[in-house]
């Protein structure tokens, strides 16, 4: 398949390394180049956006209105108001479109979903430390991510309160607390680190950055993963399912979950 890459920074780079080895990357462009080549090519089949947020409305909104498959980066838009119109305009088009949110495609939160299936869920705790990046806020660029896990492990979450520290900007630590799950994210830490504990009946698991461990009784197990990255299978599942995983009413919920956050401030 041909595809476009829209943005060309950090992240973007990271998509062409995954992209080149799936598609024929036909274009590589960024916000300001003139699109409008890229959108009348007709070999051109899917658009993948990387672009900072502000941007991505109004250029998935040119590439699904030119009949082009559109993968636009976490978010997705600056509302979730914008964020459904692309939805609407995809279905009415016939089109695919997903938001990258690329840890439901992590193989151990694919590996927990097999897990938990069935099981009651007593406790839940994310916990993510890293350095950077500033200039987004942290509810809506990161938290957003442990809700979308949460929603692909089909966990309904409910905030309750949310408390923001400043240090470099207005969200560097930020302290979630749901009906039933916690997130501490702290993105001004020497350490990167990404952990989930989930705490079931008789067993717990934990997600520690690429490694799943079981905990029963005191009895620590490493669990069996493939080795695949999250960006390959999230890549590959936009350009090869009928449905994507995070496809559009995927994104719509994890936004109302954020947006709920965003007004506990």
């Amino acid at each position: 398949m041909k595809v476009a890459l829209i943005g060309i920074g950090r992240w973007g780079n990271v998509l062409l390394g995954e992209l080149s080895k799936i598609a024929e990357v036909k274009y590589t462009c960024d916000s300001k180049s003139d699109l409008a080549a890229v959108f009348a090519d007709l070999e051109v089949r899917a658009v993948f956006i990387a672009t900072q947020t502000e941007t991505h409305f109004e250029i998935a909104s040119k590439a699904l209105k030119a009949g082009k498959h559109v993968f636009l980066e976490k978010p997705g838009t600056t509302s979730s108001g914008d964020l459904e119109k692309l939805v609407r305009l995809a279905e009415a088009n016939k089109l695919k479109f997903a938001v990258g949110y690329e840890f439901p495609h992590h193989p151990a939160v694919q590996k927990l979903k097999e897990l938990m299936a069935g099981k009651k869920i007593k406790a839940l705790r994310f916990d993510w430390l890293k350095w950077g990046t500033f200039k987004d806020d942290a509810v809506k660029h990161l938290l957003c991510h442990e809700v979308s896990i949460a929603k692909y492990l089909e966990i309904k979450l409910k905030p309750i309160s949310c408390n923001k520290i400043k240090i470099i900007s207005n969200s560097d630590i930020v302290e979630t607390f749901f009906d039933n799950a916690e997130s501490l994210i702290n993105r001004v830490s020497p350490i990167k680190q990404k952990t989930v504990t989930i705490i079931m009946e008789n067993v717990a698991y934990i997600w520690s950055n690429d490694e799943l461990f079981e905990i029963s009784g005191e009895e620590l197990k490493k669990m069996e993963l493939p080795q695949t990255t999250p960006v390959a299978n999230e890549l590959n599942d936009f350009l090869n399912s009928e449905t994507p995983l995070c496809n559009g009413e995927f994104a719509l919920d994890v936004y109302e979950i954020v947006e709920q956050v965003e007004a506990l401030r």
